[in-house]
């Protein structure tokens, strides 16, 4: 007989988010600081979301708010074989701080 209790698939779920949107969050605050070289040109937000839609059929698959009020945003393919980490500041200006493939959604 098993002593360890069971978890519960849903909080661990919950749980399993929760980290890796904290992860982004932390890796995007880390990215702001870049020199302006290392970072993607600003655009408006509506102008990032279209070419990303047009240009890869990603959509939004996560959020989060900055401590300094931007937005960070996954934006991910249905297969999730591409995904975009973007960064919107408060003025409405994003900027992709990374994009990869095989984005695994839990």
């Amino acid at each position: 007989m098993n002593s360890r209790p069971r978890r519960n698939a849903k909080t661990a779920d919950a749980v399993v988010r929760l980290a890796a949107i904290t992860a982004l969050l932390l890796s995007g605050a880390a990215l702001v600081g870049l020199p302006a070289h290392a970072q993607s040109a600003a655009l408006p937000r509506a102008d990032v979301v279209e070419q990303l839609d047009a240009q890869y059929a990603e959509a939004q698959t996560a959020v989060g708010v900055t401590q300094s009020g931007g937005v960070v945003e996954v934006f991910a393919s249905k297969d999730g074989s591409t995904w975009t980490l973007v960064l919107t500041k408060p003025d409405g200006t994003s900027r992709v701080i990374a994009a990869g493939e095989t984005w695994v959604r839990r």
